[in-house]
Protein backbone atom coordinates (compact mmCIF):
# COMPACT_ATOMS: atom_id res chain seq x y z
CA UNK A 1 0.00 0.00 0.00
CA UNK A 2 2.68 2.17 0.94
CA UNK A 3 4.50 1.35 -1.98
CA UNK A 4 1.64 2.08 -4.44
CA UNK A 5 0.99 5.17 -2.73
CA UNK A 6 4.88 6.65 -3.62
CA UNK A 7 4.18 5.89 -7.02
CA UNK A 8 0.77 7.89 -7.33
CA UNK A 9 2.76 10.88 -5.57
CA UNK A 10 5.99 10.31 -8.37
CA UNK A 11 3.74 10.38 -11.26
CA UNK A 12 1.27 13.35 -9.78
CA UNK A 13 4.48 15.32 -9.74
CA UNK A 14 6.06 14.47 -12.80
CA UNK A 15 2.17 15.11 -14.05
CA UNK A 16 2.44 18.71 -12.49
CA UNK A 17 5.86 19.16 -13.70
CA UNK A 18 5.49 18.52 -17.42
CA UNK A 19 2.59 20.75 -17.10
CA UNK A 20 4.57 23.61 -15.86
CA UNK A 21 6.96 23.28 -18.69
CA UNK A 22 4.44 22.63 -20.88
CA UNK A 23 2.69 25.95 -19.95
CA UNK A 24 6.55 27.57 -19.86
CA UNK A 25 7.36 26.37 -23.32
CA UNK A 26 3.69 28.00 -24.58
CA UNK A 27 3.91 31.48 -22.84
CA UNK A 28 8.11 31.73 -23.89
CA UNK A 29 7.18 31.30 -27.39
CA UNK A 30 3.97 33.26 -27.29
CA UNK A 31 6.05 36.58 -25.86
CA UNK A 32 8.50 35.91 -28.54
CA UNK A 33 5.50 36.06 -30.87
CA UNK A 34 4.16 39.20 -29.17
CA UNK A 35 7.18 40.79 -29.31
CA UNK A 36 8.06 40.52 -32.67
CA UNK A 37 4.60 41.70 -33.63
CA UNK A 38 5.08 44.59 -31.33
CA UNK A 39 8.50 45.44 -33.50
CA UNK A 40 6.10 44.75 -36.95
CA UNK A 41 3.86 47.58 -35.48
CA UNK A 42 6.44 49.98 -34.65
CA UNK A 43 7.82 49.28 -38.09
CA UNK A 44 4.47 50.06 -39.76
CA UNK A 45 3.64 53.50 -37.39
CA UNK A 46 6.99 54.70 -38.55
CA UNK A 47 6.70 54.06 -42.06
CA UNK A 48 3.13 55.82 -41.42
CA UNK A 49 4.22 58.72 -39.78
CA UNK A 50 6.56 59.14 -42.17
CA UNK A 51 3.72 59.28 -44.74
CA UNK A 52 1.39 61.69 -42.59
CA UNK A 53 4.24 64.25 -42.38
CA UNK A 54 5.34 63.79 -46.00
CA UNK A 55 1.93 64.82 -47.67
CA UNK A 56 1.39 67.64 -44.84
CA UNK A 57 4.23 69.28 -46.11
CA UNK A 58 2.80 68.91 -49.86
CA UNK A 59 -0.46 70.08 -48.74
CA UNK A 60 1.17 73.17 -47.29
CA UNK A 61 2.68 73.54 -50.62
CA UNK A 62 0.10 72.89 -53.35
CA UNK A 63 -2.02 75.91 -50.71
CA UNK A 64 1.36 77.86 -50.87
CA UNK A 65 0.98 77.63 -54.30
CA UNK A 66 -2.04 78.08 -54.95
CA UNK A 67 -2.49 81.58 -53.20
CA UNK A 68 1.08 82.77 -55.37
CA UNK A 69 -1.12 81.43 -58.46
CA UNK A 70 -4.48 83.51 -57.42
CA UNK A 71 -2.38 86.73 -56.82
CA UNK A 72 -0.07 86.53 -60.26
CA UNK A 73 -1.34 89.11 -62.70
CA UNK A 74 -0.06 88.00 -65.39
CA UNK A 75 1.08 84.19 -66.48
CA UNK A 76 4.02 82.67 -68.30
CA UNK A 77 3.11 82.21 -71.98
CA UNK A 78 6.48 80.82 -72.91
CA UNK A 79 6.87 77.82 -70.73
CA UNK A 80 5.69 76.09 -67.50
CA UNK A 81 7.72 73.80 -64.75
CA UNK A 82 7.25 70.05 -65.07
CA UNK A 83 8.18 67.75 -62.89
CA UNK A 84 9.94 64.21 -64.50
CA UNK A 85 11.39 60.95 -62.77
CA UNK A 86 14.06 58.64 -64.12
CA UNK A 87 14.61 54.73 -62.92
CA UNK A 88 18.44 54.31 -63.43
CA UNK A 89 18.23 51.27 -61.87
CA UNK A 90 15.02 49.14 -59.74
CA UNK A 91 16.22 50.81 -56.65
CA UNK A 92 16.76 54.30 -57.13
CA UNK A 93 14.26 57.21 -58.15
CA UNK A 94 15.91 60.51 -59.89
CA UNK A 95 13.25 63.34 -59.61
CA UNK A 96 14.30 66.16 -62.07
CA UNK A 97 12.76 69.11 -62.68
CA UNK A 98 12.79 70.82 -67.22
CA UNK A 99 10.84 73.66 -68.11
CA UNK A 100 8.64 72.79 -71.23
CA UNK A 101 6.25 75.15 -73.36
CA UNK A 102 2.85 75.23 -71.65
CA UNK A 103 -0.54 76.29 -73.42
CA UNK A 104 -1.55 78.88 -71.96
CA UNK A 105 -5.43 77.93 -72.67
CA UNK A 106 -4.57 75.34 -69.25
CA UNK A 107 -5.27 78.45 -66.34
CA UNK A 108 -8.95 78.64 -67.90
CA UNK A 109 -10.80 77.15 -65.20
CA UNK A 110 -12.72 74.56 -67.16
CA UNK A 111 -10.26 73.26 -69.36
CA UNK A 112 -7.25 73.08 -66.01
CA UNK A 113 -9.66 70.28 -64.61
CA UNK A 114 -10.16 67.93 -67.31
CA UNK A 115 -6.31 68.42 -68.59
CA UNK A 116 -4.75 67.39 -65.44
CA UNK A 117 -7.15 64.48 -65.58
CA UNK A 118 -5.74 63.43 -68.61
CA UNK A 119 -2.39 63.80 -68.34
CA UNK A 120 -1.92 62.01 -64.46
CA UNK A 121 -4.15 58.90 -66.79
CA UNK A 122 -1.46 59.14 -69.32
CA UNK A 123 1.72 59.34 -65.77
CA UNK A 124 0.43 56.85 -64.58
CA UNK A 125 0.40 53.95 -67.61
CA UNK A 126 3.65 55.69 -68.79
CA UNK A 127 4.96 54.68 -65.71
CA UNK A 128 3.28 51.57 -65.03
CA UNK A 129 4.74 49.90 -68.69
CA UNK A 130 8.41 51.74 -68.09
CA UNK A 131 8.50 49.76 -64.40
CA UNK A 132 6.13 47.24 -63.81
CA UNK A 133 8.72 44.74 -64.66
CA UNK A 134 10.98 46.15 -62.00
CA UNK A 135 8.87 46.24 -58.68
CA UNK A 136 7.28 42.96 -57.63
CA UNK A 137 4.14 44.59 -54.98
CA UNK A 138 2.03 47.40 -55.50
CA UNK A 139 3.14 47.98 -52.27
CA UNK A 140 6.92 47.87 -53.10
CA UNK A 141 5.60 50.86 -55.78
CA UNK A 142 4.04 52.76 -53.29
CA UNK A 143 7.32 52.96 -51.29
CA UNK A 144 9.26 53.76 -54.38
CA UNK A 145 6.91 56.69 -55.22
CA UNK A 146 7.02 57.96 -51.58
CA UNK A 147 10.64 58.15 -51.46
CA UNK A 148 10.87 59.83 -54.85
CA UNK A 149 8.41 62.07 -53.73
CA UNK A 150 10.84 63.03 -50.78
CA UNK A 151 13.28 63.93 -52.92
CA UNK A 152 11.76 66.70 -54.30
CA UNK A 153 10.03 68.32 -51.23
CA UNK A 154 12.63 68.03 -48.97
CA UNK A 155 14.59 70.35 -51.26
CA UNK A 156 11.81 72.68 -51.22
CA UNK A 157 10.63 71.84 -47.24
CA UNK A 158 12.89 70.32 -45.20
CA UNK A 159 11.57 67.50 -42.61
CA UNK A 160 9.69 68.90 -39.80
CA UNK A 161 11.04 66.50 -37.40
CA UNK A 162 8.66 67.66 -34.18
CA UNK A 163 5.31 66.76 -36.22
CA UNK A 164 7.09 63.46 -37.04
CA UNK A 165 7.48 62.49 -33.74
CA UNK A 166 4.13 63.77 -32.59
CA UNK A 167 2.61 61.48 -35.20
CA UNK A 168 4.52 58.80 -34.19
CA UNK A 169 3.31 59.00 -30.32
CA UNK A 170 -0.25 58.76 -31.74
CA UNK A 171 0.30 55.74 -33.77
CA UNK A 172 2.18 54.15 -31.24
CA UNK A 173 -0.67 54.61 -29.09
CA UNK A 174 -3.00 53.51 -31.06
CA UNK A 175 -1.50 50.31 -31.60
CA UNK A 176 -1.24 49.67 -27.66
CA UNK A 177 2.49 50.71 -27.04
CA UNK A 178 2.58 53.36 -24.61
CA UNK A 179 6.43 53.84 -25.04
CA UNK A 180 8.51 56.69 -24.97
CA UNK A 181 10.50 57.23 -28.57
CA UNK A 182 13.63 59.64 -29.34
CA UNK A 183 14.26 60.44 -33.20
CA UNK A 184 17.45 61.00 -35.38
CA UNK A 185 17.65 62.00 -39.07
CA UNK A 186 20.48 60.70 -40.56
CA UNK A 187 23.02 61.39 -43.61
CA UNK A 188 23.72 57.46 -44.21
CA UNK A 189 26.33 58.63 -46.70
CA UNK A 190 28.49 60.37 -44.50
CA UNK A 191 26.66 59.31 -41.21
CA UNK A 192 25.87 62.67 -40.01
CA UNK A 193 22.99 63.40 -37.86
CA UNK A 194 20.62 66.08 -40.09
CA UNK A 195 18.00 66.87 -37.06
CA UNK A 196 17.66 65.29 -33.90
CA UNK A 197 15.82 65.27 -31.00
CA UNK A 198 17.21 62.83 -28.59
CA UNK A 199 18.23 63.99 -25.01
CA UNK A 200 21.90 64.32 -24.78
CA UNK A 201 22.15 62.42 -21.87
CA UNK A 202 19.99 59.26 -23.35
CA UNK A 203 21.57 55.50 -23.00
CA UNK A 204 20.73 54.64 -26.49
CA UNK A 205 22.15 50.72 -25.10
CA UNK A 206 18.76 51.16 -23.33
CA UNK A 207 16.41 51.49 -25.88
CA UNK A 208 15.37 49.24 -29.47
CA UNK A 209 16.43 50.76 -32.45
CA UNK A 210 14.25 51.25 -35.60
CA UNK A 211 15.98 52.63 -39.19
CA UNK A 212 13.63 53.73 -41.70
CA UNK A 213 15.57 54.95 -45.13
CA UNK A 214 13.29 57.20 -46.41
CA UNK A 215 14.96 58.31 -49.27
CA UNK A 216 17.30 56.51 -51.74
CA UNK A 217 18.89 58.91 -53.68
CA UNK A 218 20.36 60.95 -51.08
CA UNK A 219 20.07 58.09 -48.46
CA UNK A 220 18.62 59.50 -45.81
CA UNK A 221 16.85 57.65 -42.99
CA UNK A 222 15.10 58.11 -39.70
CA UNK A 223 16.82 56.77 -36.74
CA UNK A 224 13.94 55.79 -34.03
CA UNK A 225 14.97 54.68 -30.52
CA UNK A 226 11.92 52.93 -28.27
CA UNK A 227 11.87 51.96 -24.90
CA UNK A 228 12.04 47.67 -24.81
CA UNK A 229 8.48 46.85 -25.21
CA UNK A 230 8.70 43.75 -22.70
CA UNK A 231 6.80 45.08 -20.01
CA UNK A 232 4.18 46.32 -23.16
CA UNK A 233 3.80 42.72 -23.81
CA UNK A 234 3.58 41.14 -20.72
CA UNK A 235 0.84 43.70 -20.34
CA UNK A 236 -1.07 42.58 -23.27
CA UNK A 237 -0.43 39.09 -21.88
CA UNK A 238 -1.32 40.02 -18.40
CA UNK A 239 -4.89 37.70 -18.77
CA UNK A 240 -3.02 34.63 -19.80
CA UNK A 241 -0.46 34.66 -18.01
CA UNK A 242 -2.79 35.04 -14.74
CA UNK A 243 -5.33 32.45 -16.06
CA UNK A 244 -2.73 30.40 -16.34
CA UNK A 245 -1.49 30.62 -13.84
CA UNK A 246 -4.66 30.65 -11.63
CA UNK A 247 -5.50 26.94 -13.60
CA UNK A 248 -1.64 25.49 -12.61
CA UNK A 249 -2.34 27.21 -8.90
CA UNK A 250 -5.73 25.40 -8.47
CA UNK A 251 -4.36 21.73 -9.48
CA UNK A 252 -1.17 22.07 -7.07
CA UNK A 253 -3.75 23.04 -4.28
CA UNK A 254 -6.28 20.45 -5.72
CA UNK A 255 -3.75 17.49 -5.61
CA UNK A 256 -2.14 18.40 -2.24
CA UNK A 257 -5.79 18.54 -0.83
CA UNK A 258 -6.05 14.90 -2.17
CA UNK A 259 -2.46 13.95 -0.66
CA UNK A 260 -3.73 15.33 2.37
CA UNK A 261 -7.11 14.06 2.69
CA UNK A 262 -5.32 10.73 1.71
CA UNK A 263 -2.55 10.65 4.26
CA UNK A 264 -5.38 11.87 7.05
CA UNK A 265 -7.96 9.04 6.14
CA UNK A 266 -5.27 6.23 6.83
CA UNK A 267 -4.39 8.50 9.81
CA UNK A 268 -8.08 7.95 10.92
CA UNK A 269 -8.28 4.24 9.56
CA UNK A 270 -5.16 3.76 11.50
CA UNK A 271 -6.51 5.15 14.76
CA UNK A 272 -9.84 3.75 14.16
CA UNK A 273 -8.16 0.21 14.35
CA UNK A 274 -5.92 0.92 16.95
CA UNK A 275 -9.66 2.19 18.97
CA UNK A 276 -11.17 -1.34 18.04
CA UNK A 277 -8.26 -2.98 19.06
CA UNK A 278 -8.06 -1.45 22.73
CA UNK A 279 -11.87 -0.72 23.77
CA UNK A 280 -12.58 -4.81 22.83
CA UNK A 281 -9.86 -5.27 25.95
CA UNK A 282 -11.67 -2.51 27.63
CA UNK A 283 -14.84 -3.74 27.28
CA UNK A 284 -13.48 -7.35 28.28
CA UNK A 285 -12.28 -7.05 31.75
CA UNK A 286 -15.36 -5.47 33.22
CA UNK A 287 -17.71 -8.46 31.41
CA UNK A 288 -14.64 -11.03 32.85
CA UNK A 289 -14.39 -9.90 36.13
CA UNK A 290 -18.74 -9.31 36.74
CA UNK A 291 -18.95 -13.08 34.59
CA UNK A 292 -15.93 -14.47 37.74
CA UNK A 293 -17.70 -12.65 40.47
CA UNK A 294 -21.33 -14.29 39.71
CA UNK A 295 -19.90 -17.67 38.88
CA UNK A 296 -18.60 -17.44 42.32
CA UNK A 297 -21.61 -16.99 43.91
CA UNK A 298 -23.34 -19.36 41.84
CA UNK A 299 -20.48 -22.74 41.81
CA UNK A 300 -19.42 -21.72 45.89
CA UNK A 301 -22.59 -21.65 47.38
CA UNK A 302 -21.54 -18.35 49.34
CA UNK A 303 -24.98 -17.13 49.67
CA UNK A 304 -25.32 -17.84 53.08
CA UNK A 305 -22.26 -15.55 53.66
CA UNK A 306 -23.43 -12.32 53.75
CA UNK A 307 -20.28 -10.65 53.80
CA UNK A 308 -18.54 -12.17 50.57
CA UNK A 309 -22.28 -11.84 48.69
CA UNK A 310 -21.99 -8.40 49.42
CA UNK A 311 -18.49 -7.61 48.28
CA UNK A 312 -19.02 -9.53 45.26
CA UNK A 313 -22.36 -7.96 44.60
CA UNK A 314 -20.22 -4.21 45.32
CA UNK A 315 -17.78 -5.49 42.64
CA UNK A 316 -20.16 -6.74 39.83
CA UNK A 317 -22.06 -2.90 40.20
CA UNK A 318 -18.49 -1.59 40.21
CA UNK A 319 -17.92 -3.23 36.71
CA UNK A 320 -21.36 -2.59 35.47
CA UNK A 321 -20.77 1.15 36.48
CA UNK A 322 -17.40 1.38 34.32
CA UNK A 323 -19.08 -0.69 31.54
CA UNK A 324 -21.74 1.53 31.01
CA UNK A 325 -19.53 4.54 31.45
CA UNK A 326 -17.67 3.40 28.26
CA UNK A 327 -21.11 2.55 26.15
CA UNK A 328 -21.75 6.08 26.94
CA UNK A 329 -18.87 7.55 25.82
CA UNK A 330 -18.35 5.32 22.53
CA UNK A 331 -22.14 6.34 21.66
CA UNK A 332 -21.23 10.06 22.01
CA UNK A 333 -18.82 9.25 18.79
CA UNK A 334 -21.97 10.28 16.96
CA UNK A 335 -23.62 12.91 18.97
CA UNK A 336 -21.81 15.85 16.98
CA UNK A 337 -24.14 14.64 13.93
CA UNK A 338 -26.97 13.16 15.70
CA UNK A 339 -29.62 16.29 15.27
CA UNK A 340 -32.71 15.61 18.22
CA UNK A 341 -30.18 14.85 21.01
CA UNK A 342 -31.02 16.51 23.73
CA UNK A 343 -29.47 17.43 27.44
CA UNK A 344 -31.28 17.01 30.38
CA UNK A 345 -30.84 19.57 32.44
CA UNK A 346 -31.19 19.72 35.93
CA UNK A 347 -29.85 21.73 39.06
CA UNK A 348 -26.36 19.75 40.55
CA UNK A 349 -24.83 19.99 43.80
CA UNK A 350 -21.61 20.30 42.45
CA UNK A 351 -19.61 19.62 45.67
CA UNK A 352 -21.42 17.00 46.41
CA UNK A 353 -21.12 15.32 42.85
CA UNK A 354 -17.17 15.72 42.57
CA UNK A 355 -17.20 14.65 46.20
CA UNK A 356 -19.02 10.92 45.01
CA UNK A 357 -16.56 11.46 41.98
CA UNK A 358 -13.05 11.18 44.74
CA UNK A 359 -14.99 8.15 46.79
CA UNK A 360 -15.44 6.42 43.30
CA UNK A 361 -12.06 6.74 42.13
CA UNK A 362 -10.55 5.83 45.52
CA UNK A 363 -12.32 2.28 45.59
CA UNK A 364 -11.48 1.40 41.71
CA UNK A 365 -7.95 2.70 41.61
CA UNK A 366 -5.01 0.48 42.20
CA UNK A 367 -2.74 3.09 43.67
CA UNK A 368 -3.17 6.12 46.25
CA UNK A 369 -4.06 9.24 45.43
CA UNK A 370 -4.56 12.73 47.24
CA UNK A 371 -7.43 14.93 46.36
CA UNK A 372 -7.69 18.56 47.37
CA UNK A 373 -10.85 20.36 46.94
CA UNK A 374 -11.51 24.10 47.24
CA UNK A 375 -14.47 25.99 46.28
CA UNK A 376 -15.89 29.67 46.85
CA UNK A 377 -18.69 30.10 47.78
CA UNK A 378 -18.60 26.73 49.40
CA UNK A 379 -21.61 24.93 47.92
CA UNK A 380 -22.16 25.95 44.19
CA UNK A 381 -25.29 24.60 42.14
CA UNK A 382 -25.44 24.89 38.85
CA UNK A 383 -28.11 23.90 35.99
CA UNK A 384 -26.18 20.76 33.92
CA UNK A 385 -27.04 17.41 32.67
CA UNK A 386 -25.74 15.32 36.15
CA UNK A 387 -24.74 12.24 34.06
CA UNK A 388 -22.68 13.90 31.69
CA UNK A 389 -21.51 16.37 34.19
CA UNK A 390 -20.24 13.26 35.98
CA UNK A 391 -18.51 11.48 33.22
CA UNK A 392 -16.89 14.72 32.21
CA UNK A 393 -15.09 15.04 35.68
CA UNK A 394 -14.72 11.65 36.23
CA UNK A 395 -13.21 11.20 33.14
CA UNK A 396 -10.11 13.93 34.26
CA UNK A 397 -9.81 12.52 37.44
CA UNK A 398 -8.99 9.42 35.67
CA UNK A 399 -6.65 11.27 33.52
CA UNK A 400 -4.90 12.71 36.23
CA UNK A 401 -4.26 9.55 38.35
CA UNK A 402 -2.90 7.73 35.66
CA UNK A 403 -0.69 10.14 34.70
CA UNK A 404 1.20 10.87 37.44
CA UNK A 405 3.07 8.40 38.52
CA UNK A 406 2.92 6.34 42.16
CA UNK A 407 2.08 9.55 44.53
CA UNK A 408 -1.10 11.70 42.73
CA UNK A 409 -1.23 14.62 44.24
CA UNK A 410 -4.28 16.21 42.43
CA UNK A 411 -5.82 19.79 43.08
CA UNK A 412 -9.95 20.58 42.07
CA UNK A 413 -10.52 23.87 42.87
CA UNK A 414 -14.51 25.74 41.65
CA UNK A 415 -15.78 29.00 41.53
CA UNK A 416 -18.60 30.75 40.29
CA UNK A 417 -17.35 34.57 38.45
CA UNK A 418 -19.84 36.56 36.29
CA UNK A 419 -22.62 33.57 35.74
CA UNK A 420 -20.38 31.27 35.07
CA UNK A 421 -18.80 28.38 37.33
CA UNK A 422 -14.73 27.71 37.15
CA UNK A 423 -13.27 24.38 37.35
CA UNK A 424 -9.75 23.27 37.46
CA UNK A 425 -8.19 20.29 37.63
CA UNK A 426 -4.29 20.02 38.49
CA UNK A 427 -1.79 17.10 38.45
CA UNK A 428 1.70 16.46 39.44
CA UNK A 429 1.77 14.18 36.49
CA UNK A 430 4.27 13.72 33.35
CA UNK A 431 2.58 16.48 31.29
CA UNK A 432 1.75 16.71 27.98
CA UNK A 433 3.93 17.98 25.00
CA UNK A 434 3.36 20.98 23.60
CA UNK A 435 2.86 19.34 20.11
CA UNK A 436 0.43 16.84 21.57
CA UNK A 437 -1.78 19.89 23.20
CA UNK A 438 -4.09 20.43 20.18
CA UNK A 439 -4.57 17.16 18.67
CA UNK A 440 -5.52 15.75 22.56
CA UNK A 441 -8.89 16.54 22.15
CA UNK A 442 -9.24 14.79 18.69
CA UNK A 443 -11.42 11.41 18.20
CA UNK A 444 -9.44 8.45 18.88
CA UNK A 445 -6.34 10.65 19.57
CA UNK A 446 -3.62 8.94 21.78
CA UNK A 447 -0.37 10.08 22.79
CA UNK A 448 2.57 8.33 21.72
CA UNK A 449 5.73 8.34 23.26
CA UNK A 450 8.40 5.95 23.92
CA UNK A 451 9.28 7.91 27.32
CA UNK A 452 5.64 7.47 28.70
CA UNK A 453 4.58 4.70 31.12
CA UNK A 454 1.64 2.63 29.12
CA UNK A 455 -1.49 3.34 30.08
CA UNK A 456 -4.83 1.84 28.74
CA UNK A 457 -7.15 3.34 27.35
CA UNK A 458 -8.95 4.02 23.59
CA UNK A 459 -8.61 7.65 22.36
CA UNK A 460 -11.89 9.05 23.20
CA UNK A 461 -12.19 10.18 26.48
CA UNK A 462 -11.15 13.45 25.90
CA UNK A 463 -13.18 13.62 22.84
CA UNK A 464 -16.56 12.88 24.75
CA UNK A 465 -15.37 15.30 27.36
CA UNK A 466 -14.91 18.42 24.73
CA UNK A 467 -18.07 17.42 22.88
CA UNK A 468 -20.17 17.27 26.20
CA UNK A 469 -19.08 20.90 27.48
CA UNK A 470 -19.46 22.48 24.27
CA UNK A 471 -23.23 20.64 24.57
CA UNK A 472 -23.62 22.71 27.95
CA UNK A 473 -22.32 25.72 26.15
CA UNK A 474 -19.09 25.79 27.91
CA UNK A 475 -15.14 25.92 26.88
CA UNK A 476 -12.16 23.83 28.08
CA UNK A 477 -8.63 23.98 27.59
CA UNK A 478 -5.49 22.59 29.23
CA UNK A 479 -2.33 23.98 30.39
CA UNK A 480 0.57 21.56 30.73
CA UNK A 481 4.42 21.13 31.20
CA UNK A 482 6.05 18.33 30.25
CA UNK A 483 7.32 16.42 33.66
CA UNK A 484 5.35 18.82 35.86
CA UNK A 485 1.74 17.81 35.07
CA UNK A 486 -1.35 19.32 33.61
CA UNK A 487 -3.99 21.67 33.99
CA UNK A 488 -7.40 21.03 32.57
CA UNK A 489 -10.08 24.49 33.29
CA UNK A 490 -13.57 24.44 32.31
CA UNK A 491 -16.07 26.92 32.47
CA UNK A 492 -19.72 25.75 32.31
CA UNK A 493 -22.59 28.39 32.55
CA UNK A 494 -24.08 28.14 35.92
CA UNK A 495 -27.87 28.83 34.47
CA UNK A 496 -29.81 28.21 31.07
CA UNK A 497 -32.34 29.82 29.33
CA UNK A 498 -35.67 28.46 28.85
CA UNK A 499 -35.11 27.98 24.91
CA UNK A 500 -31.50 26.93 25.44
CA UNK A 501 -32.50 23.89 27.84
CA UNK A 502 -33.03 21.63 24.25
CA UNK A 503 -29.88 21.61 23.56
CA UNK A 504 -29.32 20.40 19.48
CA UNK A 505 -26.35 18.49 18.43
Amino acid sequence: MKSSFKYVIVLVILSLSGLFIYQLFWITGLYHSRQKQNQEEIRMAIKNADHIELFNRADFLSRVTHRQRETSAIADTKGGAALSTRFPDKDSVIPELSVQPLDTNIYHPRYRSQTLRNEAGKMLKSTAVEVGNDFRSLGELGLQMQQALHEVIDSVKPVDLAKFDSILSSHLQKRGLDIRHHTEMWNLEDSSIIASSVPADLDKTEYDLHKWKYTTYHKRAYLVYTEPTRWDTIRMMSGILFSSFLILLILILSFAYMFWFLIHQKTVEQLKDDFTHNVTHELKTPIAITYAAIEAMIHYNITGNKEKTNKYLHICHEEVLRLGNMVEQILSLGLERKKDFKLKYERVDLNGLLDKIVEQQSIKSSKPFHVGLESMPDRIILEADRTHLYNILSNILDNAIKYSGDSPHIQITAEERNGSVIIRITDNGIGIEEEHLAHIFDKFYRVSNSKRPPVRGYGIGLFYVKTMIHMHNGTIRVESQPGKGSCFIITLPQTHERQEIDIIG
